[in-house]
C-alpha cells in the first residue's frame, strides 16, 4: 500500500535547486515524528492579488517522494499559484511510518498549517490529491476531523473509492481486502465535501479502475468527471490541467485579499 522512496535531504539547496524555486519547510506532529516538504512560489506576478497568490496543497500518491514530482509541481506553480506538499511518514527525508490514522492526523496538521501559521484563507485553497493522495486529502472529512474543511476546490487524479474495493479489483480469487488496516473509505468521506470537486481518471488505469474515479464524482452533489481518455495511472495531460487550473484561479481571483489603498 505504501511504497515510500526515502532520502536522506530534500532540502531545496541540497538537491540542487534554485533558491527563487521555493522555501523548505517542516512541521512536528503530536507524537513526535517530522514531516518536511517544500512551498513553491507561484511563477506569474501578474496573477498575484495584494502580496499573494492562492494555494494548492498537494497531497501524492502512494510512491516516489517530492524531488521526483518537481516537475509536475513546477507545472502547478507555473499557472499562478503557490504550492505547499510534504512527504508523508517514512517518505523522502521525513521520520516515521504511515498508516491511514496517522496521514489522516498529518493531513489536518497540514490544512491548519497552511490556513493559520501561513495565513491563506480557506476559500484560496485548492486541495489537490493523487491516488492515494486524494483518500489523504479526503480523510480531511473523516469523523475523526471535528471540523470539515471548505476549501475552493478539491481535485482527485485517479483515486479510489476505498483501499478495500482496490485490493477486491486486483485480487478477485482471494480475499485479501479482509485483511486489510488501513481501509481508506473515500466514497464515505465526499459525501460531505461542499466544496466543488472535479476528478479526473484514465479510462486505460488498471491499478485503480476508471468506475472509481466515476462512483466518487458522483458521490457529491458538486462533483464533475474529467475523463482522460486513453489514460493510465496518475496521468493528467498538461493542457486538460492547466485548462482546469486556469478556470479555478480565475473564479479564485475575486476572493483574493485586495491590496489596500
Amino acid at each position: 500500500m505504501y511504497r515510500p522512496t526515502v532520502a536522506n535531504d530534500l532540502a531545496i539547496a541540497a538537491v540542487g535547486l534554485n533558491a527563487e524555486f521555493g522555501t523548505d519547510v517542516e512541521l512536528s506532529t503530536a507524537d513526535g515524528n517530522t514531516i518536511r516538504g517544500w512551498l513553491l512560489n507561484g511563477a506569474d506576478a501578474a496573477d498575484m492579488v495584494g502580496d499573494r497568490h492562492p494555494l494548492v496543497i498537494y497531497f501524492p500518491g502512494n510512491s516516489l517522494n517530492r524531488y521526483e514530482r518537481s516537475a509536475d509541481l513546477k507545472e502547478v506553480a507555473s499557472r499562478g499559484f503557490d504550492v505547499l506538499i510534504f512527504d508523508y511518514r517514512g517518505f523522502g527525508d521525513s521520520t516515521g511510518s504511515p498508516t491511514e490514522a496517522a496521514l489522516t492526523a498529518d493531513a489536518r496538521l497540514v490544512w491548519e498549517y497552511a490556513t493559520t501559521e501561513l495565513g491563506y484563507e480557506p476559500q484560496q485553497v485548492v486541495i489537490f490529491g493523487e491516488s492515494l493522495g486524494g483518500a489523504v486529502a479526503l480523510s480531511l472529512w473523516s469523523e475523526v476531523n471535528p471540523k470539515a474543511p471548505n476549501p475552493a476546490a478539491l481535485i482527485l487524479n485517479s483515486t479510489f473509492t476505498s483501499m478495500t474495493e482496490t485490493v477486491a479489483d486486483q485480487y478477485r480469487w482471494f480475499p485479501f481486502h479482509f485483511l486489510l488496516l488501513d481501509r481508506w473509505p473515500s466514497i464515505k468521506r465526499i459525501d460531505d465535501v461542499r466544496s466543488p470537486v472535479i476528478v479526473f481518471h484514465g479510462t486505460e488505469d488498471k491499478m485503480i479502475p476508471v468506475a472509481h474515479g466515476k462512483s466518487l464524482a458522483a458521490a457529491t452533489q458538486n462533483g464533475r468527471f474529467v475523463e482522460v481518455s486513453g489514460g493510465q495511472h496518475n496521468e493528467i495531460p498538461t493542457l486538460k490541467l492547466r485548462k482546469e487550473l486556469d478556470r479555478l484561479l480565475t473564479k479564485l481571483r475575486p476572493t483574493l485579499p485586495q491590496e489596500s489603498e
